[in-house]
């Protein structure tokens, strides 16, 4: 093939891909992640959610398959998401939006975190454990409303049906209002999302998400968190991350 005719081949497929697929996978694996979810809650126990876990994990199979489905679908929508929030940003698309839209989408990226992050606290185990403390002095730290932010969305200590009702609720229902306000669709392309789901699917038949048995010293959050962990390791100073990371939402 020629070189030159190759070269335009694979440029013409990563535009198409990241042109219109992209949004699609996200909007479709949000759907699956929710859909999962609702079976899911059906053997979760909120009172002690990692014994709950535990037990699907031994006796349930059909739970433990909607586990990786809810798990590895949340994955590809928060990979998928960004690469496309990425894209409006190389294509300069997002002067298209109005300012009421784009501040919504803003505020969403913030939801967005907090439903992943919600729902790995929800495991219950050491990991989760720590994320929430992470979590909770982060809330903390902002000046003059953080005790009330912090117990507004995590609420009691090591009472999870707080966050439960925001992960499954709230956060997930502004979530979708806003995909729909900016895609202009109620859901994903049929085609798209079948191929998103047989793909979710293959992985969930392949890895188990994991669960911290409390035997291991080594405490590990998501992998989206990991950065975040490492500098608040390296910086004491609390206030100068939440100053970075409102200037970045300020500046998005």
């Amino acid at each position: 093939m020629n070189p030159e005719r190759k070269k335009y081949r694979i440029q013409f497929l990563l535009e198409w891909f990241f042109a219109r697929p992209l949004g699609q996978i996200a909007f479709s694996s949000f759907l699956i992640a929710v859909v999962s979810g609702i079976f899911l809650a059906i053997p979760f126990d909120i009172k002690n959610p990692y014994d709950s876990i535990s037990l699907i994990l031994l006796t349930n199979p059909g739970a433990v398959f909607f586990r990786n489905l809810h798990y590895w679908s949340a994955q590809v929508f928060f990979i998928s998401t960004i690469l496309h929030i990425i894209d409006h940003f190389r294509r300069k698309t997002e002067k298209k939006l109005t300012n009421g839209v784009w501040l919504r989408v803003t505020i969403s990226i913030f939801f967005m975190f907090f439903v992943m992050i919600s729902g790995f606290i929800l495991k219950g185990d050491a990991d989760a454990e720590q994320a929430l403390r992470i979590l909770k002095s982060l809330f903390e730290q902002i000046p003059f409303i953080g005790s009330t932010i912090s117990y507004s969305f995590l609420g009691r200590e090591r009472d999870y049906q707080l966050i439960y009702v925001h992960h499954i609720a709230i956060a997930t229902i502004i979530l979708w209002i806003v995909i729909v306000e900016h895609s202009k669709i109620l859901w994903a392309e049929i085609k798209v999302f079948v191929y998103t789901l047989i793909f979710v699917a293959i992985i969930s038949f392949m890895f188990v998400p994991s669960l911290h048995d409390g035997k291991s010293p080594i405490v590990k959050g998501p992998w989206y968190f990991v950065g975040l962990q490492e500098v608040l390791h390296w910086i004491s100073q609390t206030q100068l991350v939440l100053i970075f990371i409102f200037l970045l939402f300020l500046f998005d």
